[in-house]
């Protein structure tokens, strides 16, 4: 669906009308009887579904659609249960052991509750309710110590698991770059599931390293070439280098200067250097034998991609072009003028040879 239609309002509500020993709820002109055990699940593709207000409070959203943080979550478990899985092994029987002790706790309480409830007499003088107190209370401040320290390796396991955090990150973050190629064209969606793939590949990939620092290094550079590799074979030539340049820029923004991302997809154009008069003299600076039409777009890579000033000089670049065609032009006709020469001292010598001949004659 694209949305909760008002013809299901009443039933969101539960707009029930008893009638006799059922219930029944109207839904647009017909009235139809209504069971306990109903249940309406409604399901959307569109990840962000406009919900109206008057809906929003009688309806629970749950979103199943892949988060960064949820993702990073589910790539660390695998890093994890890979690399070390005693300790994945050890973290999931804690969260256990924990759920249980929590369940005893609550369930020493409950207890506690109903033997106070259901005593007779003076408190004070019955022994078998305080022994049975003193019992849950002794049990009690044993599962609370449990607790803490269960609590305390679990910090410490999460510090083990911590270390593989940079792996999981730099893989989510990953595959959020390769989900905006669907932007570019429908064609380019890639599901999660070969992400993962992918992932578990690099993993099994065994390399010598010396500490945890290393390993994770090299599995994230081998995880870059792995991705890069996997999804430049299912792109039209025309976007590879599209991609290349999304992908360094996804995983390294650091690397991009202010407003040069702007100008490479196009959100800077000239326009914007037409109402600055201070970018006149840009234009000015500019050699003569570049066309009118191509005069701001130059003008815009020299303005906001600062980076080349130092490495691309137009004036340089023109002087140098200018030399080579001289020279060149000057070497075409020296070898012109030669390659006259030879060919006359050709005819001159074969003219010479038919009047000897005709002589001999």
């Amino acid at each position: 669906v694209d949305g909760v239609e008002p013809v299901l309002y009443p039933l969101l509500r539960r707009d029930l009308v008893a009638q006799g020993p059922r219930y029944v709820v109207q839904i647009g002109d017909k009235i139809i009887d209504y069971n306990e055990e109903f249940r309406l699940f409604l399901s959307t593709r569109n990840p962000n579904p406009f919900i109206p207000p008057d809906a929003a409070s009688i309806v629970t959203e749950v979103n199943f659609t892949t988060t960064r943080s949820g993702l990073r979550g589910q790539l660390l478990a695998l890093t994890i249960q890979h690399e070390k899985p005693d300790l994945e092994e050890q973290k999931t029987k804690l969260l256990q052991q924990e759920e249980d002790k929590k369940i005893q706790l609550a369930k020493l309480e409950e207890s506690l509750l109903e033997t106070l409830a259901t005593s007779q007499g003076n408190i004070l003088e019955n022994k078998d309710l305080i022994e049975s107190l003193n019992q849950t209370k002794a049990s009690s401040a044993l599962i609370q110590d449990s607790l803490k320290e269960s609590y305390k390796l679990q910090i410490f396991l999460d510090q083990e698991r911590d270390a593989f955090l940079p792996l999981a990150e730099s893989a989510s973050k990953m595959y959020f770059i390769i989900s905006d190629l669907s932007k570019i064209n429908n064609m380019y969606r890639f599901s999660l599931a070969s992400f993962l793939r992918i992932f578990q590949r690099a993993l099994q990939n065994k390399q010598d390293s010396e500490n945890t620092e290393q390993r994770i290094q090299s599995l994230i550079n081998l995880l870059k070439h792995m991705v890069y590799e996997y999804i430049c074979r299912c792109l039209f030539k025309a976007d590879q280098l599209m991609f290349a340049l999304h992908f360094v820029r996804g995983m390294h923004p650091e690397l991009f200067q202010e407003n040069e991302w702007d100008t490479f997809t196009g959100m800077v154009v000239g326009d914007m250097l037409r109402k600055a008069d201070s970018q006149q003299r840009i234009r000015d600076q500019l050699p003569s034998w570049i066309d009118q039409e191509r005069s701001w777009a130059v003008a815009t890579l020299k303005v906001f991609l600062s980076c080349f000033e130092g490495h691309f000089n137009f004036s340089i670049v023109w002087s140098s072009q200018l030399t080579f065609c001289r020279h060149c032009l000057f070497m075409l006709s020296v070898g012109f003028f030669f390659l006259v020469l030879f060919l006359l001292s050709v005819g001159f010598f074969l003219l010479l040879l038919i009047a000897y001949k005709i002589s001999q004659l």
